[in-house]
């Protein structure tokens, strides 16, 4: 550093070079600040998103608050519901009917239990006037299960005459050795309806009855069966596609170890289920060509769905819930706080209409759908650039949201299409991938009967079962008369 003195003996020319030296290091410094600022700066915000993309990895999308299936979550999490907390105490409610063992009036078989004939007190040998009952107990049990073999014979008779009558088989007995539709209609049932693979029926049928088949023998008796229900399942297709409220959802599904889809078309009584390879328009265009056109269609907003024709259409409000708490775990913001309360408030007051308020003017209706026009036109920071989408597509669909508010049969989610869809889900978790197109084919025209069958309140192993013997009676008789 120059001293006062050594400034004080340098000349006026040598002072303005020093001074000018001076400043252009000053304008370099001060350059030099600068980019440092812009670096500071662009640090700073290379430091907010990494911290923004921490939170997301940390809250991360999966079934709980998305609608991602739980076969996708990465990670173990306790699963938190949708649905608020109740003030009712866990267990069952009061008036809520129990289950008990009661004794029956006619038992198929009754054991005596008597005492000594002679008083273990004074040796007198009792009399049968003395004997009264004074207590009984029952057991319920099953007998040894054990198949049951009918050998059918047929005889030939020749007349004086010289002519040879034969008798017949039954029409629906074609093999020396064959399985009976009691047995079809049992292993329909335990692989449709209980999810049991083709090994365990195996090995399950073989240890309860003795009756040892293979795997092959099993399919072929489950496409049997599937063959014989197709008028059901035919009949369940017209069903649905004539209701008034239908809901619909899909999933994928392994078919030899390929990418499939399960569909599902259900309403309050009737469940229709196909297996196919498209995810696709194209589905829902070869199944139901003609849309459906006098029913409110309630499904997710993925984009086959909402091409689907329709009288109108309602999107689940369960799933627009599960992207609400998403936003909210990432972004609290206020308008995502606000959309899930509006939207909850809508869901209670549905649960709380009577019948003649559908058709009346409602001022909380009008209310929360007024609430919703100000909330999606509301403009958001850009901080919250991540719920613009959102926002859009339900300003997009603003008059597919609420539709269930006014009518009575529609629903505010679509629940009855996730509950039918898991079930296909569960078949492939508990068995694998299905092994053949037939095989998955069969598999969903058996459960949508017996689905189908359940909600209307009837006993899916008795369907079964008589539709496989109303098969058998109805060839038979066909051939008869055509004799």
């Amino acid at each position: 550093m120059v001293s006062k003195e050594e400034l004080r003996k340098l000349n006026k020319e040598q002072l303005v070079n020093m001074v000018y030296d001076l400043l252009i290091r000053v304008d370099n410094l001060v350059a030099e600040v600068q980019i440092l600022k812009e670096e500071a700066k662009d640090l700073k915000a290379e430091v907010q998103d990494l911290k923004e993309e921490v939170k997301r990895l940390k809250t991360p999308k999966n079934s709980s608050n998305s609608s991602l299936p739980p076969s996708h979550d990465l990670f173990k999490f306790k699963n938190q519901s949708l649905r608020e907390k109740s003030d009712k105490k866990s267990g069952g409610q009061p008036g809520h009917k129990g289950e008990t063992l009661l004794m029956s009036p006619n038992p198929d078989n009754i054991i005596e239990h008597w005492p000594d004939q002679k008083c273990p007190q004074c040796g007198k040998v009792h009399t049968d006037e003395s004997s009264q009952i004074i207590g009984k107990r029952q057991v319920i049990d099953i007998p040894i299960i054990k198949a049951s073999i009918v050998e059918h014979q047929i005889f030939q008779t020749t007349c004086i005459c010289g002519y040879v009558s034969t008798g017949n088989f039954p029409v629906n007995i074609s093999a020396p050795v064959q399985y009976g539709n009691n047995l079809i209609a049992f292993t329909a049932y335990l692989s449709s309806r209980q999810y049991v693979p083709y090994a365990r029926l195996s090995e399950l049928v073989k240890s309860i009855t003795n009756i040892s088949m293979s795997e092959g023998t099993i399919f072929n008796l489950l496409n049997k069966a599937a063959n014989i229900v197709m008028p059901i399942y035919e009949g369940i297709k017209e069903e649905v596609e004539k209701a008034t409220t239908v809901g619909s959802d899909e999933s994928g599904v392994k078919v030899k170890n390929e990418n499939f889809w399960a569909w599902t078309w259900q309403t309050i009584l009737a469940t229709y289920i196909v297996i196919v390879k498209s995810r696709g328009f194209i589905t829902v265009n070869e199944i139901f060509p003609n849309g459906f056109q006098n029913a409110t269609y309630v499904s997710d907003a993925w984009g086959a769905q909402l091409k689907t024709p329709s009288k109108r259409h309602q999107l689940c409000l369960a799933h627009l819930l599960r992207d609400l708490k998403y936003f909210e775990e990432q972004f609290p913001h206020k308008w995502v706080i606000d959309m899930k309360d509006l939207f909850i408030r809508a869901m209670k007051l549905k649960d709380a209409m009577t019948a003649q308020q559908y058709a009346e003017p409602l001022e909380m209706r009008a209310s929360i759908i007024k609430e919703f026009g100000i909330l999606i036109n509301q403009i958001l920071p850009d901080k919250v650039s991540k719920i613009f989408p959102f926002q859009k597509r339900l300003r997009k669909h603003r008059d597919e949201i609420f539709n269930f508010l006014f009518y009575q049969d529609v629903p505010y989610d679509n629940n009855g299409s996730e509950r039918s869809i898991r079930n296909v889900k569960i078949k492939q978790k508990v068995s694998g991938s299905f092994r053949s197109e037939r095989g998955a084919e069969i598999f969903a025209i058996l459960r949508s009967v017996f689905d189908t069958t359940i909600k209307k309140g009837g006993n899916p192993f008795e369907t079964i079962r008589f539709a496989v013997n109303l098969s058998a009676c109805k060839n038979e008789f066909q051939i008869n008369r055509n004799r």
